[in-house]
């Protein structure tokens, strides 16, 4: 057989697998976010289709998150089928390396990994955000002036804090909003309040607005009347994307956000991290292919009593969830992104090329 042919054959049986395995690992998560959303969607009175959009909106998110899981899952099975059919018996017979076999599963580990990355870079953020204005703006007593301060934001735009009491109408309606400005040191030297401000037109519309100056020597107050000209460096799309809890951004977001003075409401460290782990997805889906290679080492007449499934199950589980502790680091600021982001593919490697040669040796 051809190698060219060999390579077409494995390339589509193992992505095959890859994406049934994150159909299902997102059908069951899907499920379980239903549980916890539903009795919260029913009760602002969006019925069935409200349950759909969030489903919808949040599925991007999902299949990102499940991808490395369901290409191990998903190679896994392709593996140990064919060692158990004696396929892999075969293939080795006629010449086929286990370094060869490696070599005929990267492009379509590499083609996952592209799309997760695609995803995680392009598709999940605006997914996440139509998500976040579709959840504030059918949020029934946002509108109430009586509503508590529930979603407090403070962020940052270069050398300005900003601070949002409340949020609503998808960002575009703000209460209780105060803009505190700095010099060059990080030294207060005045602020900017207004009850409310709603977005129109591409502008900002205060209710109320005071200012409040330092004198040069800090020692002396004035506090004014503020004019319309109020100028929060956000737009609404901006706002509910600063309400995240994670880095949802594109590369571009990211860059103007750690070299611009973009509006940041999260650490430097975590949006280096968001970056980095974006780039670092196709290698990540690579090095669980290799902690998922030892399976084909199964005898034929064994049988699912060999236990080598199991233990490559357990080794890639292992990877992706040291992965998610090392990732944690990088967030806080403990350690580098790009360490981070790294040493994990790094040490599985030399796991999965440690547990490769001492089967060759057997």
């Amino acid at each position: 057989m051809p190698r060219h042919v060999l390579l077409k054959a494995m390339s589509f049986t193992q992505f095959g697998r890859i994406i049934i395995c994150s159909g299902v690992l997102v059908a069951l998560l899907e499920i379980l976010s239903m549980l916890d959303q539903a009795t919260p969607i029913l009760s602002r009175h969006l019925g069935i289709r409200g349950i759909l959009t969030y489903a919808i909106l949040h599925l991007p998110a999902l299949a990102v998150e499940t991808m490395p899981l369901a290409v191990l899952i998903g190679t896994l099975f392709m593996l140990t089928r064919m060692s158990l059919s004696s396929e892999m018996s075969a293939l080795r017979a006629a010449g086929l390396s286990t370094f060869g076999l490696y070599k005929m599963l990267l492009p379509a580990t590499l083609a996952a990994g592209m799309l997760a990355m695609i995803g995680q870079y392009w598709i999940v953020p605006k997914s996440e955000l139509a998500l976040a204005t579709w959840w504030n703006r059918t949020d029934p007593t946002a509108d109430s002036p009586d509503s508590p301060e529930t979603n407090i934001l403070w962020f940052r735009a270069g050398p300005k804090l900003v601070r949002i009491g409340h949020i609503a109408q998808g960002g575009a309606s703000l209460r209780d909003v105060t803009i505190y400005h700095r010099d060059t040191d990080g030294l207060l030297t005045g602020t900017e309040h207004t009850d409310t401000l709603h977005y129109s037109d591409g502008i900002w519309h205060p209710t109320g607005p005071k200012d409040l100056t330092l004198s040069s020597d800090k020692s002396f107050i004035r506090v004014s009347d503020g004019d319309s000209n109020f100028p929060l460096p956000a737009t609404p799309r901006q706002v509910i994307a600063l309400m995240f809890p994670q880095a949802f951004f594109t590369p571009g977001q990211i860059g103007r956000i750690l070299h611009h003075g973009a509006p940041a409401s999260l650490a430097r460290a975590t949006y280096r991290m968001a970056l980095f782990a974006g780039l670092f997805l196709p290698l990540q889906m690579a090095v669980v292919v290799l902690l998922a290679l030892p399976v084909i080492y199964i005898p034929p007449r064994a049988g699912m009593r060999n236990p080598l499934p199991v233990y490559a199950l357990s080794a890639g589980l292992c990877y992706i969830i040291l992965q998610g502790m090392i990732s944690a680091l990088g967030n806080a600021g403990t350690i580098s992104a790009l360490v981070a982001t790294s040493i994990g593919p790094l040490l599985g490697c030399l796991l999965g090329l440690s547990w490769v040669l001492r089967m060759e040796e057997r």
